[in-house]
């Protein structure tokens, strides 16, 4: 590709120039300058250069807008990198880091498109896997989660052809685990609907003795009203238990794995998979707490409810003397039932 180089090298020093004015405020982002300006100065050495010689040049001339992006995360950075790692067959990587700068949410029209025209021609020499939650912004890990997230969905990203296994995480929802397959020159979308973490509602609160001239509904039908929430809350605590006991089949299984391997990733999902483990224990926990609290709730309105219809039952007393007998009926009156 040498014809390309001069044309590419007009854009990337012509991108320099936005950084370097953003980069005057601190001592940092003087360094990053000094690494970016390095490698503007190594890629038009590259320029001149032919076989061995021109990859020694591209490689110092990445490794110097890397370090600069250790300091800075800047967008000039970022695509000059992308170009570099293209020229250098690490297309991969080129794409991953054209994904990054795209998400840069301020970036000019003409910029962008540019951008992504220089990504769209790389997708039929990598393997894409796209990644879409509901909601969005949920973290994305690909194959190992003690390395930092590859970013926020929506994101594309270029990996190796294969098999790998995808996390996805966001407070407030149920993380997932999906495995795919990356294949080259396709585009993999995975969509994911996340559900959010169980809340245990909060046990509606014993109701008092209600006085005997009140309806005896009230206290029939509050125990009804328990009783469903009992039933409700009961089914929840056993979906979770459920779930908890496949999780922990899985660790097992995991577990097993890293003992015959020794693998860290297999370590590592092992433990991740013990954490959920955890979580789907406790809320069940929680959720089976409030299942006894509403059933023995339940119970009380019942045996208040029957006390009470007993008392308002009608008395009947019979008295019989030798001078005849007579017959009493008390009802109370006022009862709705």
């Amino acid at each position: 590709m040498p014809t390309r180089l001069p044309i590419v090298l007009v854009a990337l020093v012509g991108l320099a120039s936005p950084s370097v004015s953003a980069a005057q405020g601190t001592s940092e982002n003087a360094e990053a300058r000094v690494y970016f300006q390095e490698g503007n100065r190594l890629y038009e050495q590259a320029s001149g250069a032919r076989g061995t010689q021109r990859t020694t040049l591209l490689q110092r001339s990445l490794e110097a807008y890397v370090d600069s992006l250790r300091i800075v995360r800047s967008r000039n950075a970022l695509f000059n990198a992308a170009i570099v790692l293209g020229e250098l067959g690490r297309n991969d990587e080129s794409f991953n880091y054209f994904g990054e700068y795209l998400r840069i949410g301020e970036l000019p029209a003409a910029d962008r498109e540019d951008a992504t025209r220089r990504r769209d021609a790389l997708r039929s020499e990598v393997a894409v896997l796209q990644v879409k939650t509901e909601p969005e912004g949920a973290l994305l890990w690909v194959d190992r989660k003690d390395l930092a997230p590859r970013g926020e969905t929506p994101i594309e990203i270029a990996l190796p052809p294969g098999e790998h296994r995808t996390f996805i995480e966001k407070d407030g929802y149920i993380s997932d685990e999906r495995m795919q397959t990356a294949v080259r020159g396709e585009t993999v979308v995975l969509k994911l609907s996340m559900l959010p973490i169980p809340v245990a509602p909060e046990p509606e609160p014993a109701l008092e003795p209600q006085p005997v001239e009140a309806p005896r509904p009230r206290l029939r039908n509050a125990a009804i009203g328990t009783a469903a929430s009992t039933l409700a809350t009961a089914g929840v605590a056993i979906g979770l238990s459920v779930r908890a006991s496949s999780l922990r089949d899985e660790y097992d299984q995991a577990a097993a794995e890293y003992r015959m391997s020794g693998d860290p990733a297999d370590f590592q999902r092992a433990q991740d998979l013990a954490d959920r483990t955890d979580r789907f224990n406790l809320a069940a926990d929680i959720f089976w707490g409030t299942t006894i609290a509403l059933g023995v709730s339940a119970i009380v309105l019942y045996s208040l409810h029957r006390k009470k219809r007993k008392r308002e039952a009608p008395e009947v007393a019979v008295s019989v003397s030798r001078n005849g007998g007579f017959a009493s009926i008390r009802m109370p009156f006022g009862a709705a039932q």
